[in-house]
């Protein structure tokens, strides 16, 4: 059975982005490439933000 998260992650089309946590000192986004072919999760802080995570989709 796949969770919400999952189902929200599959759904994003090119370009896309969603939050999926969130802080007080920052939250993390989970975005689709423009290609489609990539997921890349990033974690945004007062100070930038790191791509933490990129899998093939």
């Amino acid at each position: 059975m796949r969770s919400n998260l999952d189902k929200r992650i599959d759904a994003l089309t090119p370009g896309q982005s969603i939050e999926i946590s969130r802080t007080e000192t920052g939250h993390c986004t989970a975005e689709r490439s423009g290609d489609g072919k990539t997921i890349r999760f990033v974690r945004h802080t007062t100070t930038g933000w790191t791509v933490f995570k990129t899998s093939a989709y």
